[in-house]
């Protein structure tokens, strides 16, 4: 009689976040899902849809409610559960302080938690001016997190600088990893930009929060905006979308010719593809300092688009050294009508805007590519799944205290 071994059994992954994510995210792990090897589901509190549909105060504080008490409460009553029916636990940032309540939870021995740090705490409150860099506050968390990273089996950060960045300020021993955000990049696949030399346009999609330097470009509205001849359309949510759709409306009022600036809600997702399709560039905020501590995901959708990149942002973060290394757009830094001016100019030169556009397709499809992203993530599950899953509770006897 012939001895018949059974099929390897697939690696239960779950992924823990409040905002399960955007659909670049989900579409990513799908992709992973399909190897074969991985059974991946998703423990969330709200799906993007919601999270972009909330507009009105109320909608924004119910929002909030979910993210920071309800999701939270709901992973403590269930962590036992999850760890149990999971081989890694996927915790994301969202809300911040995941990583602290996974590693005061106790789970199951033989559960690997791996840390996606998509954005970086206490430094991003800092930026945004809410608490003080050598506060109390900011202390203890510092604290806090550089233990609750070290019990973790790995950590992921989405840039080099935001590594660097955590292990200066909150030194941590697990192993850590760069794995950048991913596109959804298979509507783009084939769709590489031509020549055009129609009226240029420029299309901003994504969220408007309070890390997102919107005075410059209205700064530049009450100067220039009268003398261009670049469409601007905004496709937008979030909690500062109300005050920057006021600001633009106020602006327009005085502006007789010129630029045409249109004024949008978020789109689904075949309007999406279209529009970034369409589009010549895509738009994006940052406020001055706050590179170091986010970035943000739309560009890896700008580039796979094969739209140039048209960034308010500081010259030297990852945004700004990213589009000067592959010559995929224009960095303008905050505060600077007069630079941005200068790049509506220069974006008029039909010829150069094609050759960033190219740029910005092969750079995006290289780096951001659900194919690339895959590799990097599949890689990490396949060093954990050969090592001790008993080795992250060997590491939390030796964090740093």
């Amino acid at each position: 009689m012939t001895a018949t071994s059974s099929p390897a059994r697939k690696q239960r992954i779950t992924i823990v976040s409040a905002h399960e994510g955007a659909d670049t995210w989900v579409s990513l792990l799908r992709f992973i899902g399909e190897t074969g090897d991985y059974e991946l589901r998703s423990f969330h509190q709200y799906d993007d849809r919601a999270y972009r549909s909330a507009k009105s105060t109320m909608q924004r504080l119910r929002l909030r409610l979910r993210t920071f008490l309800l999701f939270p409460l709901r992973f403590a009553l269930n962590c036992r559960r999850l760890a149990r029916d999971s081989d890694v636990l996927l915790v994301v940032t969202s809300p911040f302080f995941m990583p602290l309540l996974v590693s005061m939870l106790a789970v199951s021995r033989r559960t690997r938690v791996i840390v996606l740090m998509n954005d970086i705490y206490p430094e991003a409150l800092i930026a945004k001016g809410i608490l003080s860099r050598d506060g109390g506050m900011a202390k203890l968390m510092r604290r806090a997190f550089s233990r609750a990273l070290s019990t973790a089996d790995a950590v992921v950060f989405i840039s080099e600088r935001h590594r660097e960045m955590v292990a200066v300020e909150m030194p941590f021993t697990s192993r850590s990893k760069v794995i950048p955000v991913s596109a959804n990049s298979d509507p783009f696949v084939g769709h590489e930009p031509r020549l055009s030399t129609d009226r240029p346009r420029v299309t901003y999609c994504g969220t408007l929060g309070y890390m997102h330097d919107t005075s410059t470009f209205l700064a530049w509205m009450e100067r220039y905006a009268g003398s261009s001849d670049v469409r601007f359309t905004f496709h937008t949510s979030g909690a500062a979308k109300k005050d920057f759709e006021a600001s633009v409306r106020q602006r327009q009022s005085t502006i007789q010719t010129g630029a045409a600036i249109e004024l949008a809600d978020s789109l689904g997702e075949d309007a999406w593809t279209r529009t970034m399709l369409e589009s010549h560039l895509g738009l994006v905020f940052q406020d001055a300092g706050a590179g170091a501590v986010i970035f943000p995901s739309k560009v890896a959708s700008i580039m796979a688009a094969g739209q140039a990149v048209l960034a308010v942002a500081d010259p030297q973060s990852d945004l700004g050294r990213l589009v000067a290394s592959h010559e995929c757009g224009w960095v303008v830094a905050p505060g600077s009508p007069e630079a941005f001016q200068e790049s509506v100019l220069a974006i008029r030169d039909a010829d150069e805007l094609q050759r960033r556009r190219l740029n910005s397709f092969h750079a995006g499809h290289a780096l951001f590519g659900k194919p690339a992203a895959a590799i990097r993530w599949i890689e990490l599950f396949e060093e954990l799944a050969a090592e001790h899953p008993a080795g992250r509770h060997a590491r939390r006897e030796s964090a740093p205290a």
